[in-house]
C-alpha cells in the first residue's frame, strides 16, 4: 500500500514517472513529475474494488500487489504497472541489481473464472501487452496479456478449465 510522502517510481506507458503522495489543505495530493494533482481515493463494492479520483477524472479498477507491481484490472483487460519506492530503487541501484529481474515470469488470474480460449502455444514468442489467453468472468469476457516479451514456457490451464483467483495460467521465459 502506498505511503504518503514517499517517493515512487512508475512505469507507465513506457516512461517512468515520478510519483508522491501527499496530503495537501484539501484532502490527498498526487503529484506526478513534480504536478500537483487534486484526489481522492474510495473502496466500493466491499472493497473488492477502488475508485480514484485524479484531477476531476475517475476511474474504477481491481488492485493487487505482486512481485514490484500493481495488478490494475479494469471492464476488459488487466494492466501491470512497475512500481518502486525511493528505498527499493537505492538498495537496487546500490546492489547493480535490475528492475526486471524476471519478477513477472508467471502470469496469474486476477480473478475467478473459466479459461475460454487460449491463444499462444508453448515455445512461441511473444510481446508485451500480446493476448494470452481469454479469461470469461462474470459473464465478460476478459484478454489476459503478457506482462513483458518472452516465450511462452508453459502453459497451467486448458479451455474450458475453471480457476481460482491467483492461480498460475501462464509461464513466460526471456527471449
Amino acid at each position: 500500500m502506498a505511503r504518503r510522502g514517499t517517493r515512487y517510481y512508475v512505469q507507465w506507458a513506457g516512461e517512468e514517472r515520478v510519483v508522491e503522495i501527499r496530503g495537501g489543505q484539501a484532502g490527498l495530493e498526487v503529484l506526478v513529475d513534480g504536478t500537483v494533482y487534486p484526489a481522492d481515493v474510495a473502496a466500493v463494492e466491499n472493497g473488492d474494488l477502488l475508485n480514484l479520483l485524479v484531477d476531476g477524472q475517475s476511474a474504477t479498477y481491481a488492485v493487487r500487489f505482486e512481485d514490484g507491481a500493481a495488478m490494475l484490472s479494469f471492464h476488459d483487460r488487466e494492466v501491470r504497472v512497475p512500481i518502486e519506492d525511493e528505498r527499493g530503487r537505492m538498495a537496487r541501484l546500490a546492489t547493480g541489481g535490475s528492475r526486471s529481474g524476471g519478477a513477472d515470469s508467471e502470469v496469474k488470474s486476477v480473478m475467478p473464472g473459466v479459461v475460454k480460449e487460449l491463444l499462444v502455444a508453448p515455445d512461441q514468442p511473444v510481446q508485451a501487452g500480446q493476448a494470452l489467453l481469454i479469461l470469461e468472468a462474470m459473464k465478460m469476457e476478459n484478454e489476459i496479456r503478457a506482462p513483458r516479451e518472452g516465450v511462452v514456457e508453459r502453459i497451467h490451464v486448458e479451455a474450458g478449465q475453471a480457476v481460482e483467483k491467483g492461480a498460475q495460467l501462464v509461464s513466460l521465459a526471456p527471449l
